[in-house]
């Protein structure tokens, strides 16, 4: 496998920002179960950690060579992925600037079909958001214990914040409402695309999650919006002893090896 690591300037960010690519190559480190069908996953980490977080918590290195995916994995703060009211563009960042920037290094296919979205709490929640504005992207999304509403997360579980401020610099100056739902934002694609051009949304938690109540409604409320899309619940909690398993599973469904359950 070849694993890249660099530092660049962002125009979106106005800072210097780290990316990690990991490329699957000709090596036999691991036996393969897909060849020669190269996918892309922009792979997003969770609030208080950075694009580090799959690569020393999973075996994401291990899944890109088995499925064949070049796996992009950006660092996005603690900024939910959102352009911030006064401050950096986070969403502007993940879905315009940086694939044009893996395009342009790389050569990786850009065409929907190859193309998927995949991230754990607040990364589901960005990956989920980024499927949604641009639907036309991405073949499917994958959302590991997702946010699935920053205004009930933000009751019910203040603590991860640091306090109104943080809340206001994310989200604007009356905080997180219910435009920023998941369930708002699949409305109002479906309005744009109808529920057939939504990609096809994977969810996965944890049955001992404290997000897995929150994850169940959305898939409800997205099941009946007329989504493609998939919830499955495993004994695990709210860490990577559950998400390593559910990436593997995501990407053997992405690849086609296996079915979502009903």
């Amino acid at each position: 496998m070849s694993t890249l690591g660099g530092d660049f300037y962002s125009r979106s960010l106005r800072v210097t920002q780290r990316v990690n690519v990991i490329l699957p190559d000709d090596s036999e480190d691991f036996w393969t179960e897909i060849d020669n069908d190269l996918k892309v996953l922009y792979l997003l980490h969770g609030l208080g950690s950075n694009a580090d977080e799959w690569a020393r918590f999973s075996m994401i290195e291990a899944f890109a060579k088995v499925y064949d995916f070049a796996v992009v994995m950006p660092d996005g703060n603690r900024s939910f992925y959102l352009d911030a009211p006064a401050g950096p563009r986070y969403f502007e960042w993940v879905s315009e600037e940086l694939p044009e920037l893996v395009h342009t290094w790389f050569r990786l296919p850009r065409d929907r079909e190859h193309t998927f979205v995949c991230g754990e709490s607040m990364g589901g929640y960005g990956a989920l958001r980024m499927a949604l504005a641009h639907p036309e992207r991405f073949a499917g999304v994958a959302a590991l214990s997702s946010v699935t509403d920053p205004a009930v997360l933000a009751e019910d579980f203040s603590d991860l914040f640091w306090g109104d401020a943080e809340m206001r610099s994310v989200f604007g100056e009356s905080g997180p409402d219910e435009g920023h739902s998941i369930e708002s934002l699949a409305r109002a694609a479906i309005s744009r695309v109808g529920p057939d051009g939504i990609p096809r949304i994977i969810q996965m938690v944890g049955e001992d999650d404290p997000f897995c109540p929150h994850v169940k409604r959305l898939a409800e409320a997205l099941a009946r919006l007329g989504c493609s899309n998939s919830f499955e619940s495993w004994p695990g909690r709210h860490d990577f002893l559950f998400w390593n398993g559910a990436l593997d599973r995501a990407l053997r469904m992405f690849s086609g090896l296996e079915a979502p359950s009903l």
